[in-house]
């Protein structure tokens, strides 16, 4: 199965939106010999779209793991900037099935981390001091958090790794 079928299949089967399949089109119009590394401009130029239209595309195409992007680092000045990004098209199943966990896992210690750092200010602003004795997790310890997060990056989905949103609830007594 080609690139372009899949993206027909999902596109009649509702999984995305007719934007996101000419995006996605454009994005594999860009496969050259050196690899495919366009910007989000350049992606949204071919297609004939916003920028913000091509994240969203890019997004749902990393979900559902029929895109994989590398994120490249380059010195520029004696500092360390963002590169472009590197993409891959993915059509076997299981590399799919890989990138899909792998970008949920990501998306998953990303609203940890923020949540953390969120609630950590909270309870600064609120007892003055940088004391956290006041923060626990509601159904889960740390080391569960990491145990689901390693099944995740094993290749388990969310909900076989024992993820479930409902259990992601801070509380402060």
């Amino acid at each position: 199965m080609s690139f372009a079928s899949q993206i027909w299949t999902l596109t009649q089967a509702h999984k995305i939106t007719g934007k996101a399949h000419i995006v996605l089109m454009a994005l594999a119009s860009f496969q050259g010999h050196k690899g495919l590394f366009p910007s989000h401009e350049s992606i949204a130029s071919r297609a004939g779209c916003s920028v913000r239209t091509v994240i969203r595309s890019l997004e749902t195409a990393y979900s559902l793991g029929i895109v994989e992007r590398t994120r490249q680092r380059i010195r520029r000045s004696g500092r360390v900037v963002n590169g472009p990004n590197r993409y891959r098209l993915l059509i076997a199943p299981m590399e799919q099935a890989k990138a899909s966990a792998r970008h949920l896992k990501q998306q998953l210690q990303d609203a940890l981390n923020r949540r953390k750092a969120r609630l950590s200010s909270k309870c600064q602003n609120a007892s003055g001091d940088n004391s956290q004795s006041n923060l626990f997790y509601e159904n889960r310890s740390p080391s569960e958090w990491l145990d689901i997060l390693n099944k995740m990056n094993a290749g388990m989905s969310a909900e076989e790794a024992g993820y479930h949103s409902q259990s992601f609830k801070f509380r402060f007594e």
